[in-house]
């Protein structure tokens, strides 16, 4: 008995792996794009986050800076007003103290010349010249303290501001990050899911593929016990026929004369019997009334329906079936009548396998 395992060097399994690693690396190479693409479009968003929050702190700064040096500009000219203040209340009592000066004339043509008017006035005029200074010391450091704090207060500000800069670019980016994660995930679920769709749908073709190779095993076992059923008849044919020819051969020698009838004048000479060879039906040789033929044909077609119930039972499908019924007919193994009966036996309307 013939053997027919499945050839999984087959063109046609080899043409579904190929199909399907060439859908596999297209999925592949389409969805890699598309995540370089992400990756790249997020990562350009947060570097623009971050240019943009770099120019923030920058033009904040110098804003701050601008500030702080007005300030300073204005300590500077406080101190250049406390020291001209304090050169011209010197001025004014060296001035008037001066014993060479208009005071000191008046007060020695009125007499108050080293008199005690004399000197309380010295002592005015000095008093006079220190309430001065201390004012222009006091007003001097009351204006450094506030351009200080004001210095002070800038750069709490700034850095407050530079904050609010700093964190609104960090949530920014961490927006951008998620998205861009999110994103991406979703990108690998679907290629993931695709390549499941691309497996499960050549793993269906490489099925039908098997499905396929072994019904064609199968109706090639078939046919070959269907030839060996034919070679054992042709062999029992011819052992009959065999017979037949022995049994002739040896019934006219018995009634001598060397073959011829004894008593009359025919001079036909015994024939040798007759047997009828197995045709092939459908040929338009067969006779209906010959018994050895209706035998025949008895088998072929029951021979024929085994064949057609056990490619059934292997998964044939009704297209299986009639076409196996046509190739008999063309093959001269049945007639078109008894291809008839079979389909409406194997495949009736509504039959599914």
């Amino acid at each position: 008995m013939a053997n027919y395992d499945i050839n999984y060097d087959d063109q046609r399994f080899k043409a579904v792996e190929s199909e399907k690693s060439a859908a596999l690396n297209e999925i592949d190479k389409t969805y890699g794009d598309m995540i370089g693409q992400s990756d790249k479009f997020y990562q350009d968003q947060i570097n623009a986050s971050k240019d943009w929050a770099d120019k923030q702190t920058q033009l904040q700064q110098e804003k701050t800076d601008f500030a702080i040096e007005k300030v300073e500009q204005q300590k500077e000219q406080a101190k250049k007003d406390y020291t001209k203040e304090q050169q011209g209340a010197y001025v004014d009592w060296r001035k008037q103290s001066n014993q060479y000066g208009a005071e000191a004339e008046q007060q020695a043509k009125a007499g108050l010349d080293n008199s005690g008017y004399s000197e309380s006035s010295q002592v005015s005029m000095y008093n006079t010249y220190q309430n001065r200074v201390a004012t222009a010391r006091e007003a001097y450091g009351l204006a450094i303290q506030n351009y200080n704090n004001a210095i002070t207060e800038a750069r709490l500000q700034n850095n407050s501001v530079l904050a609010e800069i700093a964190y609104e670019a960090l949530q920014k980016q961490l927006e951008l990050s998620l998205q861009g994660f999110q994103y991406k995930n979703t990108l690998i679920l679907d290629k993931a899911n695709k390549k499941t769709e691309v497996e499960r749908d050549y793993y269906n073709r490489y099925q039908d593929v098997l499905k396929q190779i072994n019904t064609e095993n199968s109706l090639a076992e078939q046919i070959r016990q269907y030839n060996e059923s034919m070679a054992l008849e042709r062999e029992q044919f011819a052992w009959q026929k065999e017979q037949a020819a022995a049994r002739s051969s040896g019934g006219g020698g018995g009634g001598g004369g060397g073959g011829r009838s004894s008593g009359g004048d025919d001079d036909t000479e015994d024939e040798e019997p007759q047997v009828e060879e197995p045709k092939i039906l459908g040929d338009g040789k067969d006779t209906p009334d010959n018994s050895a033929s209706a035998t025949i044909a008895n088998n072929q077609m029951i021979g024929m329906r085994n064949q057609l119930n056990a490619a059934i039972k292997n998964g044939a499908t009704k297209d299986d079936i009639s076409n196996a019924i046509s190739r008999a007919v063309t093959n001269h193994k049945i007639t078109t009548s008894e291809a008839q009966q079979l389909r409406d036996t194997f495949t009736p309307r509504g039959v599914q396998y």
